[in-house]
Protein backbone atom coordinates (compact mmCIF):
# COMPACT_ATOMS: atom_id res chain seq x y z
CA UNK A 1 0.00 0.00 0.00
CA UNK A 2 2.60 2.61 0.58
CA UNK A 3 4.48 1.32 -2.65
CA UNK A 4 1.05 2.54 -4.00
CA UNK A 5 0.68 5.33 -2.82
CA UNK A 6 4.38 6.61 -3.65
CA UNK A 7 4.40 5.64 -6.80
CA UNK A 8 0.89 7.57 -7.51
CA UNK A 9 2.90 10.40 -5.77
CA UNK A 10 5.70 10.45 -8.05
CA UNK A 11 3.60 9.99 -11.32
CA UNK A 12 1.22 12.66 -9.99
CA UNK A 13 4.02 15.15 -9.19
CA UNK A 14 5.35 14.31 -13.21
CA UNK A 15 3.67 16.86 -15.10
CA UNK A 16 4.04 19.49 -12.57
CA UNK A 17 7.77 19.09 -12.48
CA UNK A 18 7.87 19.61 -16.38
CA UNK A 19 5.82 22.94 -15.96
CA UNK A 20 8.23 24.07 -13.35
CA UNK A 21 11.44 23.35 -15.27
CA UNK A 22 9.86 25.25 -17.97
CA UNK A 23 8.63 28.49 -16.01
CA UNK A 24 12.59 28.10 -14.88
CA UNK A 25 13.98 27.90 -18.42
CA UNK A 26 12.06 31.76 -18.83
CA UNK A 27 13.23 32.77 -15.95
CA UNK A 28 17.05 31.68 -16.95
CA UNK A 29 16.73 33.04 -20.25
CA UNK A 30 15.88 36.69 -19.22
CA UNK A 31 18.70 36.33 -16.68
CA UNK A 32 20.90 35.69 -19.93
CA UNK A 33 19.32 38.57 -21.61
CA UNK A 34 19.85 40.95 -19.05
CA UNK A 35 23.46 39.95 -18.37
CA UNK A 36 23.73 40.64 -22.23
CA UNK A 37 22.65 44.17 -21.83
CA UNK A 38 24.84 44.36 -18.45
CA UNK A 39 22.18 45.00 -16.38
CA UNK A 40 23.68 42.68 -13.86
CA UNK A 41 21.22 43.53 -10.57
CA UNK A 42 18.41 42.34 -12.62
CA UNK A 43 19.52 39.18 -13.94
CA UNK A 44 20.88 38.10 -10.17
CA UNK A 45 16.98 38.60 -9.78
CA UNK A 46 16.18 36.51 -12.56
CA UNK A 47 18.11 34.06 -11.71
CA UNK A 48 17.04 33.84 -8.16
CA UNK A 49 13.16 33.62 -9.56
CA UNK A 50 14.57 30.52 -11.26
CA UNK A 51 16.30 28.55 -8.46
CA UNK A 52 12.90 28.82 -6.57
CA UNK A 53 11.53 26.81 -8.71
CA UNK A 54 12.60 22.48 -9.91
CA UNK A 55 15.02 22.55 -12.30
CA UNK A 56 17.00 20.22 -14.37
CA UNK A 57 20.68 19.66 -13.30
CA UNK A 58 21.57 21.38 -17.17
CA UNK A 59 19.52 24.68 -15.65
CA UNK A 60 21.44 24.54 -11.91
CA UNK A 61 24.87 24.60 -14.24
CA UNK A 62 23.74 27.06 -16.48
CA UNK A 63 22.40 29.13 -13.74
CA UNK A 64 25.87 29.05 -11.32
CA UNK A 65 28.11 29.87 -14.67
CA UNK A 66 26.00 33.13 -15.39
CA UNK A 67 26.33 33.88 -11.91
CA UNK A 68 29.70 33.23 -11.76
CA UNK A 69 30.40 35.78 -14.92
CA UNK A 70 28.12 38.46 -13.23
CA UNK A 71 29.58 38.77 -9.77
CA UNK A 72 33.43 38.33 -11.45
CA UNK A 73 31.78 41.47 -13.15
CA UNK A 74 30.92 43.23 -10.51
CA UNK A 75 33.95 42.68 -8.48
CA UNK A 76 33.14 40.21 -5.75
CA UNK A 77 35.67 37.99 -6.92
CA UNK A 78 35.22 35.15 -3.40
CA UNK A 79 31.33 35.47 -4.90
CA UNK A 80 32.24 34.68 -8.14
CA UNK A 81 34.72 31.57 -7.26
CA UNK A 82 32.29 30.13 -5.39
CA UNK A 83 29.62 29.66 -7.80
CA UNK A 84 31.94 28.52 -10.47
CA UNK A 85 32.78 25.71 -8.36
CA UNK A 86 29.79 24.66 -7.67
CA UNK A 87 28.69 24.82 -11.49
CA UNK A 88 31.87 22.54 -12.40
CA UNK A 89 31.13 20.10 -9.31
CA UNK A 90 27.84 19.73 -11.22
CA UNK A 91 29.63 19.04 -14.08
CA UNK A 92 33.26 18.98 -14.20
CA UNK A 93 33.15 19.52 -18.32
CA UNK A 94 30.84 22.52 -18.30
CA UNK A 95 32.58 25.46 -20.13
CA UNK A 96 31.43 29.21 -19.75
CA UNK A 97 28.71 30.02 -21.23
CA UNK A 98 29.28 33.70 -22.65
CA UNK A 99 33.10 34.92 -24.17
CA UNK A 100 35.46 36.23 -21.10
CA UNK A 101 38.79 37.84 -20.30
CA UNK A 102 41.60 35.72 -20.68
CA UNK A 103 42.05 36.40 -17.30
CA UNK A 104 38.44 35.32 -16.11
CA UNK A 105 39.25 32.12 -18.53
CA UNK A 106 42.35 31.27 -16.71
CA UNK A 107 41.05 31.71 -13.32
CA UNK A 108 37.82 29.24 -14.62
CA UNK A 109 40.58 26.50 -15.85
CA UNK A 110 42.26 27.05 -12.71
CA UNK A 111 39.00 26.47 -10.76
CA UNK A 112 38.46 23.25 -13.06
CA UNK A 113 42.07 22.03 -11.91
CA UNK A 114 40.98 21.77 -8.58
CA UNK A 115 37.69 20.73 -8.64
CA UNK A 116 38.89 17.52 -11.16
CA UNK A 117 41.47 17.19 -7.90
CA UNK A 118 39.07 16.89 -5.54
CA UNK A 119 36.34 14.67 -7.14
CA UNK A 120 39.91 12.39 -7.86
CA UNK A 121 40.85 12.79 -4.30
CA UNK A 122 37.06 11.35 -2.99
CA UNK A 123 36.69 8.82 -5.97
CA UNK A 124 40.28 7.20 -4.70
CA UNK A 125 39.26 7.48 -0.89
CA UNK A 126 36.38 5.55 -2.16
CA UNK A 127 37.60 2.98 -3.85
CA UNK A 128 40.12 2.42 -0.74
CA UNK A 129 37.22 2.24 1.83
CA UNK A 130 35.15 -0.57 -0.42
CA UNK A 131 38.96 -2.58 -1.04
CA UNK A 132 38.87 -5.80 1.33
CA UNK A 133 42.01 -5.40 3.65
CA UNK A 134 42.16 -9.43 4.10
CA UNK A 135 43.34 -11.87 2.06
CA UNK A 136 40.90 -13.57 -0.56
CA UNK A 137 39.90 -17.21 -0.43
CA UNK A 138 39.49 -19.18 -3.39
CA UNK A 139 37.42 -22.02 -2.86
CA UNK A 140 38.50 -25.31 -4.79
CA UNK A 141 36.46 -25.63 -8.46
CA UNK A 142 35.10 -29.23 -7.45
CA UNK A 143 33.48 -27.22 -4.19
CA UNK A 144 29.87 -28.03 -3.86
CA UNK A 145 27.19 -24.89 -4.54
CA UNK A 146 26.64 -23.51 -1.29
CA UNK A 147 22.58 -23.84 -0.70
CA UNK A 148 20.47 -21.38 -0.89
CA UNK A 149 18.97 -19.82 2.54
CA UNK A 150 15.72 -21.64 3.71
CA UNK A 151 13.73 -18.56 4.17
CA UNK A 152 14.12 -18.28 0.24
CA UNK A 153 11.76 -21.02 -0.39
CA UNK A 154 8.86 -20.12 2.29
CA UNK A 155 5.88 -18.41 1.99
CA UNK A 156 3.65 -16.54 4.08
CA UNK A 157 -0.80 -17.16 3.95
CA UNK A 158 -2.29 -13.73 3.70
CA UNK A 159 -5.94 -14.90 3.17
CA UNK A 160 -6.39 -17.26 0.84
CA UNK A 161 -3.53 -16.58 -0.92
CA UNK A 162 0.01 -17.50 -0.21
CA UNK A 163 2.91 -15.11 -0.69
CA UNK A 164 7.01 -16.08 -0.88
CA UNK A 165 8.67 -14.70 1.48
CA UNK A 166 11.17 -12.83 -0.89
CA UNK A 167 8.08 -11.29 -2.61
CA UNK A 168 7.09 -9.85 0.73
CA UNK A 169 10.90 -8.60 1.56
CA UNK A 170 10.94 -6.95 -1.70
CA UNK A 171 7.63 -5.19 -1.28
CA UNK A 172 8.49 -3.95 1.81
CA UNK A 173 11.93 -2.66 1.06
CA UNK A 174 10.41 -0.95 -1.97
CA UNK A 175 7.74 0.43 0.76
CA UNK A 176 10.85 1.49 3.09
CA UNK A 177 12.60 3.05 -0.10
CA UNK A 178 9.54 4.91 -1.07
CA UNK A 179 8.86 6.17 2.74
CA UNK A 180 12.27 7.78 3.08
CA UNK A 181 12.44 9.10 -0.20
CA UNK A 182 9.38 11.12 0.52
CA UNK A 183 11.38 12.12 3.51
CA UNK A 184 14.35 13.19 1.67
CA UNK A 185 11.65 15.22 -0.66
CA UNK A 186 9.80 17.70 2.35
CA UNK A 187 14.01 17.80 3.59
CA UNK A 188 14.85 19.12 0.24
CA UNK A 189 11.40 21.30 -0.13
CA UNK A 190 12.38 23.22 3.28
CA UNK A 191 16.09 23.47 2.24
CA UNK A 192 14.81 25.43 -0.75
CA UNK A 193 12.53 27.59 1.64
CA UNK A 194 16.02 28.11 3.79
CA UNK A 195 17.84 29.09 0.59
CA UNK A 196 14.40 31.86 -0.25
CA UNK A 197 15.07 33.42 3.67
CA UNK A 198 18.93 33.59 2.90
CA UNK A 199 20.60 36.44 3.56
CA UNK A 200 24.04 36.60 2.23
CA UNK A 201 25.09 34.60 -0.97
CA UNK A 202 27.48 32.23 0.72
CA UNK A 203 25.07 30.71 2.67
CA UNK A 204 22.90 30.80 -0.41
CA UNK A 205 25.23 28.60 -2.51
CA UNK A 206 25.83 26.54 0.70
CA UNK A 207 22.19 25.79 1.04
CA UNK A 208 21.83 25.42 -2.77
CA UNK A 209 24.09 22.49 -3.22
CA UNK A 210 22.52 20.51 -0.04
CA UNK A 211 19.10 20.93 -1.50
CA UNK A 212 20.10 19.81 -4.94
CA UNK A 213 21.90 16.88 -3.23
CA UNK A 214 18.66 16.01 -0.77
CA UNK A 215 16.14 15.76 -4.48
CA UNK A 216 18.92 13.68 -5.55
CA UNK A 217 18.49 11.05 -2.83
CA UNK A 218 14.94 11.63 -2.99
CA UNK A 219 14.33 10.83 -6.90
CA UNK A 220 17.11 7.79 -6.27
CA UNK A 221 15.10 6.26 -4.07
CA UNK A 222 12.08 6.73 -5.22
CA UNK A 223 13.60 4.88 -8.63
CA UNK A 224 14.54 2.18 -6.19
CA UNK A 225 11.13 2.12 -4.39
CA UNK A 226 9.51 1.33 -8.01
CA UNK A 227 12.41 -0.97 -9.18
CA UNK A 228 11.81 -3.03 -6.00
CA UNK A 229 7.71 -2.98 -6.38
CA UNK A 230 8.14 -3.89 -9.70
CA UNK A 231 10.98 -7.07 -8.93
CA UNK A 232 8.26 -8.21 -6.23
CA UNK A 233 5.37 -8.22 -8.71
CA UNK A 234 7.95 -10.65 -11.26
CA UNK A 235 8.79 -12.48 -8.70
CA UNK A 236 5.01 -13.14 -7.47
CA UNK A 237 3.90 -13.93 -10.77
CA UNK A 238 7.15 -16.54 -11.95
CA UNK A 239 7.18 -18.42 -8.23
CA UNK A 240 3.65 -19.83 -9.16
CA UNK A 241 1.35 -18.17 -7.01
CA UNK A 242 0.26 -15.48 -9.20
CA UNK A 243 -0.30 -18.10 -12.25
CA UNK A 244 -1.92 -20.43 -9.85
CA UNK A 245 -4.38 -17.67 -8.56
CA UNK A 246 -5.25 -16.66 -12.30
CA UNK A 247 -6.16 -20.22 -13.38
CA UNK A 248 -8.54 -20.63 -10.20
CA UNK A 249 -10.28 -17.53 -10.97
CA UNK A 250 -10.86 -19.24 -14.49
CA UNK A 251 -11.79 -22.03 -13.43
CA UNK A 252 -14.26 -20.69 -10.99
Amino acid sequence: MSFAIALAIALACLPTASRAQEQSERYIAAGERLYESLEYERALAQFAQARRLPRSLVQDVRIALFEGLILSDMGMHEESVAAFKSALLLEPEASLPAPASPQLTREFEGIRKEVREELGARQRKQQEASTPVGPTVLLPSDAPPEASPSWLNTRVSLGKVSVPTPTLVLLGSGAIAGGVGGIFGLQSRSQVQAIREAAFRDEMVARHGEAVSTARVANVLFGVAGLLGTSAAIHWLLSGTGMNSQAKGEQR
